[in-house]
C-alpha cells in the first residue's frame, strides 16, 4: 500500500459528513487516536497513510456505536465532499459522464482505490474495490462510497434513482433493514467488489447543474494531480500485494511470496531489509491490521478470522493477536461490545 495514499481533501470531507450525521463525535478527538494532528487538516496537499485511513473509519464506528454509520454519513455528503472530483462531476453535461469521471479521477483522493465503470445493454455497472484489501475489512467506509455515489446520482439528476442490484464484499450484517430503506433494491453480501448496477437509460439523464466549460477545467487539473502521483509501487508495495493475495490460501511462507516475485528468499529478505523491513514484519502488520477490522463483525467467528488471515488453526492465531495487542480476540471483542453499549 502507498505510504500517502490519502488526500486529506478526502479527509475533511468524511469528517465534515461524520459530524452532521452525529453531533456527538468530536474530530480532534478520533483524529488524536489514530496519531494524527487536527492541524493537518489545514494543509490542503496532505496525503496520509492507507492504515490511517482504515483506522479513521474504525474511530468513526467505535465513537459513534453505529456500525452503518457510513450510510447516515453519506445522507449528508455533498459533491464538496469529494473535492475537485465532486466538482467535477456535478459540472458534467449528464449522467454518463459523471459516472465516467468519478472512475478516472478516484485516484486523485484515494490512491489504493480501483473504480470501473461499464455498459453491457441495458445495465451499467459502477465497481469499487481496494484490491490491497481482498475482502475489505471497513464496512462503513464501502458503505460510504456506495451510498454515496447512490445518493450523488439522485442529487445530481434528481431522478428517484432505482438500482438494479446494491452489492458489498463485507458479509452479511445482522440487521440490514436501513439498506432496504435507503436503496430500495435486491442487496447483496460478500460480493468480489462492492457495486451499483442500474439500467443504462438513466445515463442520458441530464444534470440540473451542468457546467461543462468548468468541467473541462477541472478535468485539467485532475490530469495534472494524476500526472503527479506515483506510477510504480514501492518494493515493500508489492510485497503487500503477493501477501494479500496469498492471505486466505495460507500460503505465506516466505518461500512462495519470494517465488511470485521472481526471487529467492535470501534476495527477498535482502531487499526487504535494505528497505527497512523484513517478510515476518509485513506480515504481521497486515495481519493485526486486518484482525482488528475483522473482529469489528460480531457475526464472524473467530476460527473465520483466523483461516481468512492464512492460520491453520485458530489457537495459533489467539497467540499472535494477544502478541500484537496484549489481549486475546475474545477479550477483545468484550472490550468493544462493553464500549459501544455505552
Amino acid at each position: 500500500m502507498g505510504l500517502h495514499a490519502v488526500s486529506i481533501k478526502l479527509v475533511q470531507g468524511i469528517l465534515s459528513a461524520a459530524l452532521a450525521a452525529d453531533s456527538d463525535l468530536e474530530a480532534e478527538q478520533m483524529l488524536a487516536a489514530i496519531g494524527l494532528y487536527p492541524e493537518i487538516l489545514k494543509d490542503a496537499d496532505v496525503y496520509i497513510s492507507h492504515e490511517k485511513f482504515i483506522a479513521l473509519w474504525v474511530e468513526l464506528v467505535r465513537c459513534s456505536g453505529n456500525p452503518s454509520i457510513g450510510l447516515r454519513m453519506a445522507e449528508f455528503a455533498q459533491p464538496s465532499c469529494w473535492d475537485v472530483v465532486g466538482y467535477a462531476v456535478e459540472s458534467s453535461p449528464n449522467l454518463n459522464e459523471a459516472m465516467r469521471r468519478i472512475v478516472r479521477s478516484v485516484r486523485v483522493l484515494h490512491e489504493e482505490a480501483e473504480m470501473t465503470f461499464e455498459v453491457k445493454g441495458k445495465v451499467a455497472r459502477l465497481t469499487h474495490t481496494v484490491p490491497s484489501f481482498p475482502i475489505s475489512p471497513y464496512r462503513a467506509n464501502c458503505d460510504w462510497v456506495v451510498a454515496g455515489i447512490f445518493l450523488l446520482i439522485r442529487r445530481i439528476t434528481g431522478v428517484d434513482f432505482v438500482p438494479l442490484k446494491v452489492g458489498f464484499q463485507y458479509s452479511l450484517p445482522e440487521d440490514i433493514s436501513a439498506y432496504h430503506r435507503l436503496f430500495r433494491a435486491p442487496l447483496k453480501f460478500g460480493q468480489p467488489v462492492n457495486e451499483i448496477a442500474f439500467d443504462s437509460t438513466f445515463l442520458s439523464s441530464p444534470l440540473l447543474k451542468s457546467y461543462p466549460g468548468l468541467g473541462r477545467v477541472l478535468d485539467r487539473y485532475i490530469e495534472d494531480l494524476l500526472a503527479k502521483l506515483p506510477h510504480s509501487e514501492s518494493f515493500i508495495d508489492s510485497v503487500r500485494r503477493e501477501i494479500s493475495i496469498e492471505l486466505r490460501g495460507g500460503n505465506l511462507g516466505v518461500e512462495v511470496i519470494a517465488k511470485r516475485l521472481g526471487f529467492v528468499p535470501r534476495t527477498l529478505q535482502r531487499k526487504l531489509k535494505e528497505a527497512g523491513s523484513s517478510y515476518q514484519e509485513l506480515l504481521d502488520e497486515m495481519r493485526r491490521s486486518l484482525s482488528i477490522h475483522y473482529l469489528q463483525e460480531q457475526h464472524m467467528a473467530v476460527s473465520e478470522v483466523a483461516f481468512l488471515l492464512g492460520f491453520s488453526e485458530a489457537s495459533a492465531f489467539y497467540r499472535a493477536f494477544k502478541r500484537w495487542t496484549g489481549t486475546t480476540p475474545s477479550e477483545f471483542r468484550r472490550t468493544l461490545k462493553l464500549t459501544n453499549d455505552k
